[in-house]
């Protein structure tokens, strides 16, 4: 990640699970308005199923109006991973992902998706189109 320049830094919040301060860093798609779009505070509303997930990716993936945009998120200080993990952690026993309840104009949906650094890249998401 030290190559990478982070395009957005802020908080991420679901009540009684955790709160840290994390850094976004780009994957594939175009980030142009994500570092002004996504809010101070990202709070997740819930959870969604995977299934309900991919095949919502798989008509986005083929719609010629809307865009696909990955990014990670990585704690801010090493003081912020234990709460990362945690959220992390609720997320993976459960086998959900997370859905960001306050979007904005430009971001429709916005999925958290929990890989371990050992999880394959879900098929879905691939090719990468930047930095990877």
């Amino acid at each position: 990640l030290s190559r990478l320049n982070t395009i957005w830094k802020g908080f991420i919040n679901m009540q009684s699970v955790a709160k840290f301060v994390t850094k976004a860093y780009p994957v594939s798609g175009c980030f142009d308005y994500l570092s002004e779009d996504l809010p101070d505070t990202i709070h997740i509303g819930g959870r969604i199923s995977p299934k309900t997930v991919w095949d919502y990716v798989g008509k986005l993936k083929s719609s010629l109006s809307k865009e696909l945009c990955l990014i990670r998120f990585h704690p801010a200080t090493e003081e912020e991973e234990v709460a990362y993990i945690s959220l992390y952690s609720y997320f993976s026993s459960r086998g959900r992902f997370g859905v960001v309840a306050n979007t904005n104009r430009h971001i429709k949906d916005l999925y958290l998706i929990p890989l371990s650094s050992k999880d394959p890249i879900p098929s879905k998401l691939l090719p990468f189109e930047g930095p990877g």
